[in-house]
């Protein structure tokens, strides 16, 4: 089992989304988690002490925006378009969406990795604030899961967040993302560049790859009806430069939708 140590906004969470779901979807045996450690507990820390008395909302916005570009440099996945509207007076702190993962777990945790993919869907493909209740209830409802059940979950979550947390302490996590094999207790941290990752799973997981041609078409499509929403940068990521993409384009089979700096492949 590969724990990986993050937090909802952590911009390399969505920028290893390709490598969580290349060994996915190619290894039978690969199976993973997420351990929320709680990245920003107040959007102010990251402020110079001479900016706290000005526009700090706007400012922190602006910064998270900027991590999200400097890390799209190492995973080649694109953030956020535009200067998001996700840090409020109200919303200061990454936490509470931590526990809001960990509350949606708590009542389905099978789906509970598709909804953290879903979370940031909304926040970077889409620009909504996925802090204020009524976006969580139009997220919510794609899962059918309740949503008073949800935020009374919510209200008694704040046990589990810190039992994560402290998971992370005692592994020494200090840089999200964080990578630990339960089998023995390898940890990686301080990601620099990709291939880091790669090497890391591929020495201390026993993996089982499945018998796919990652050359063919036929396999992309699988992939594409494996996921809900695919990114075209990610499909060079997974698939290589050398992929089919162009060629199920021009025969239609697929279609490409721009949002923003960001293009969606989606079957027809």
């Amino acid at each position: 089992m590969l724990k990986i140590f993050t937090d909802v906004l952590d911009p390399f969470l969505w920028g290893i989304y390709p490598k969580i779901r290349k060994y996915e979807f190619f290894y039978d045996n690969f199976k993973y988690d997420f351990v929320m450690t709680g990245l920003i507990g107040n959007y102010e820390e990251f402020l110079p002490e001479n900016f706290r008395d000005k526009n700090t909302v706007k400012l922190g916005n602006k910064i998270l925006y900027d991590m999200y570009r400097a890390t799209a440099t190492i995973t080649h996945i694109p953030g956020f378009k535009d200067v998001p509207s996700l840090y409020t007076e109200e919303y200061n702190s990454t936490y509470t969406l931590d526990k809001y993962y960990l509350s949606f777990k708590e009542i389905d945790e099978k789906n509970s990795k598709k909804y953290l993919r879903r979370l940031l869907e909304y926040a970077i493909i889409l620009g909504k604030n996925i802090f204020l209740k009524e976006v969580q209830k139009e997220i919510l409802e794609e899962f059918d899961v309740d949503f008073d059940e949800f935020f009374m979950q919510f209200e008694m979550i704040e046990e589990t967040f810190l039992s994560n947390r402290m998971t992370a302490f005692d592994y020494r996590i200090k840089k999200q993302p964080g990578f630990l094999v339960e089998e023995n207790n390898r940890v990686i941290q301080n990601i620099l560049k990709l291939d880091m990752i790669d090497d890391f799973i591929l020495n201390n997981m026993d993996l089982t790859k499945k018998d796919l041609d990652e050359s063919s078409a036929k396999t992309l499509i699988s992939y594409l009806e494996e996921y809900d929403t695919v990114i075209e940068d990610e499909i060079n990521l997974v698939f290589g430069e050398d992929n089919k993409l162009k060629e199920l384009l021009d025969e239609k089979k697929v279609k490409k939708s721009n949002f923003g700096n960001i293009n969606i492949i989606e079957l027809i």
